[in-house]
């Protein structure tokens, strides 16, 4: 490690182009050099394919000025040590024997050369190179230290009392700037009120976005909330989970433990989510819950394959119903006549009657169905097929699939917008690698239209009641993206709490 970081910073140095004069006085890296006194000795020079293949991905990197400063600083006291590092390079007992000077230098190097590479894969020019010289600017700090307390030659050691001064005051000026560019802007939501609740699985909590205000609230829970919706009167808010001391584990869409604890529906006021909840236990593994206009909210169960009636008025389960394996994603039709549930470990959508309570068909859609998604008109249910990063498109006339749509990585939720128009599916991808896009469906091609970068772990989708944003949850950044349906862009994300997984939007009246 250490003959490696010795060899890339002496080839780093001889590669280094002569120092120009200070422009105007000033050099954005280095003060300007009264002219009575002599500018050091330039490196002897080195071709740049001489040097090792990391010197010359660095040195192409940095700005000329980088470049200049790094002269400087090594030709005022690395370079002293040259020949004793460039035989320490050929040894392990000559890394030993190396100046104590040489040893500091080199640790000073090694602590900059990953912080500045990690800094310059930010994703817009500006940040990298912000992120970039604020390890380079340290790395110049702590090379005039160095030189400070081993050098005696009085024009290096001015020259690092001059760089420390300099490149402190710039880091906190930059560090200062990345605070403030990483600070969530106000998104502008126009005629659209009301709040968005996010169920954040792993802080045992919702947060209550308002978007009026942009402030985000949270409300604490007795349950690791993996859903959350609204009655359709918007008289209750309901979280269904696991209790909070249980682990709900990899996003809800394993294989669930049936001998855990009976998981449970929170009944809230959305007015005052501070007041104490209801609670109503529901069976093993609750994943989703919707609500009808009848009183009654329909839990699935991916624990013991059934989806729990709960009369809201009474607090109790009030009928059981049979479905495929690890039911997991619920909607009601738009009538509120058939409930099609999403059966993850059997590829399958059980279409039950609300009526009779009943499954009256169960169709098989493809492999790790995960929630699904009714059309405006109810004419058609899209399907996000986790397993195979598709959604299947049923005709809810004939239960017949119509059409698979290639979307991305993983998708887990999806949902029309009131014009019927699209349909918006998260690509969650994988914990290991969490995606960050959208796939945008225009119902009339089936076609995937666009394509939308939220934040990584793209899970939970939502939409306004006038159409006019979309919100996703973003499991893997703990965070809610805005999109702006018609101009089909993400206009910004809000933080939100630990792992936000469901997401319901609720108006303000």
């Amino acid at each position: 490690m250490k003959r490696t970081a010795i060899a890339l910073s002496l080839g780093l140095a001889a590669g280094l182009p002569t120092a120009a004069p200070a422009q105007s006085g000033h050099d954005a890296h280095h003060p300007a050099r009264p002219q009575e006194q002599a500018a050091p000795p330039a490196a002897p020079a080195m071709p740049m394919q001489a040097m090792p293949e990391q010197c010359r991905t660095m040195m192409q990197a940095m700005p000329a000025e980088c470049m200049s400063a790094m002269q400087q600083m090594m030709q005022g006291g690395m370079m002293h040590g040259a020949t004793d590092a460039s035989n320490a390079a050929g040894t392990a007992s000559a890394d030993r024997d190396a100046p104590g000077f040489t040893r500091a230098y080199v640790d000073a190097m090694d602590a900059m050369h990953g912080p500045m590479m990690e800094g310059v894969m930010a994703d817009d020019a500006d940040t990298a190179f912000v992120r970039g010289m604020i390890p380079h600017h340290q790395g110049a700090i702590d090379m005039a230290k160095i030189v400070q307390q081993y050098g005696d030659d009085p024009q290096t050691r001015a020259w690092a009392g001059q760089i420390i001064a300099a490149q402190e005051r710039e880091i906190a000026e930059m560090e200062a700037w990345l605070k403030e560019k990483g600070s969530p802007q106000a998104i502008d939501f126009g005629q659209t009120g009301g709040t968005v609740w996010s169920a954040d699985e792993g802080g045992n909590a919702l947060s209550a976005l308002d978007l009026g205000t942009g402030a985000v609230t949270t409300v604490p829970l007795p349950v690791s909330p993996h859903n959350v919706d609204l009655t359709p009167d918007g008289r209750f808010l309901l979280a269904v989970g696991a209790p909070a001391a249980g682990d709900h584990g990899a996003g809800g869409h394993e294989h669930a433990d049936s001998s855990a604890a009976p998981g449970l529906l929170v009944v809230l006021d959305p007015q005052d989510p501070s007041r104490p909840a209801a609670t109503v236990e529901v069976g093993s593994h609750p994943a989703h819950v919707v609500a009808d206009r009848q009183g009654r909210a329909f839990v699935s169960l991916s624990g013991s394959n059934e989806v729990a009636v709960v009369d809201l008025a009474r607090g109790a389960v009030t009928a059981r119903i049979g479905t495929g394996a690890f039911p997991h994603g619920l909607r009601l039709s738009p009538n509120g006549a058939e409930l099609y549930v999403a059966n993850v470990e059997d590829g399958s959508v059980s279409v039950i009657g609300t009526a009779g309570l009943t499954e009256a068909a169960r169709i098989p859609v493809g492999a790790a169905p995960v929630q699904v998604g009714f059309t405006p008109d109810g004419s058609r249910v899209y399907v996000s097929l986790r397993d195979e990063n598709r959604v299947a498109v049923i005709d809810t006339s004939s239960r017949e699939v119509l059409d698979r749509i290639e979307v991305g990585p993983n998708p887990i939720q999806l949902i029309a917008t009131p014009d019927g128009k699209h349909v918006y599916v998260a690509n969650q991808g994988t914990e290991a690698a969490p995606n960050d896009t959208v796939s945008v469906i225009d119902t009339a091609t089936g076609q995937v239209t666009r394509t939308l970068k939220t934040g990584r772990g793209a899970h939970g989708v939502s939409v306004s009641a006038d159409g006019a944003f979309v919100f996703v949850t973003n499991t893997a950044d703990d965070s809610v993206s805005a999109i702006d349906v018609q101009r089909q862009k993400v206009v910004g994300s809000v933080p939100v709490g630990d792992r936000p997984n469901g997401i319901a939007h609720g108006s303000s009246n």
